[in-house]
């Protein structure tokens, strides 16, 4: 069971299914998990939702997919400029790399298809750089929510 709250008293929580529409929207997530020293390592990153769930695209190699695998995660998102448009989710959770190929596949179909302007075209790099993104394995990490947190001023009372 994922426990919602307000991120502060003087916030108006979002419902749960404006929670899930937020994020759905965003096109970056702030993740962020704990290093051996005590710090969290904390990075943006491109994700998506899928059944209530968080996934996110990385490479093996990324100091996240170490971190991913201890198990605690934390995510944020936020928009808004001025004081009233602001809103914002915060999501603790449990990490993992997933290594199921056919939920990667899709993961990464639905990753593709929400990136697809923003994702880098083979035409537009030097060749070079092309070759040797190919050769980088990619990682997936999940987070499923525990706990999530939420304000949106703009159902502010006052």
């Amino acid at each position: 069971m994922v426990l919602y709250r307000r991120a502060n008293r003087q916030y108006v929580a979002m419902s749960e299914a404006e929670v899930w529409k937020f994020l759905e929207s965003q096109t970056k997530i702030y993740a962020g998990f704990p290093m051996e020293d005590g710090y969290p390592h904390g990075s943006p990153i491109w994700f998506c939702v899928e059944n209530k769930t968080l996934y996110l695209r990385t490479h093996d190699y990324k100091t996240k997919t170490k971190l991913a695998r201890s198990g605690k995660a934390c995510c944020v998102a936020d928009d808004g400029y001025r004081y009233r448009e602001l809103r914002g989710v915060i999501v603790w959770g449990t990490s993992r790399v997933i290594t199921n190929p056919k939920l990667i596949k899709h993961i990464n179909e639905i990753l593709d298809k929400k990136y697809e302007k923003q994702q880098w075209k083979p035409s537009e790099m030097p060749s070079g750089w092309v070759e040797e993104r190919r050769k980088e394995k990619r990682a997936f990490i999940e987070v499923k929510p525990e706990r999530i947190d939420s304000r949106s001023e703009e159902r502010r009372v006052g």
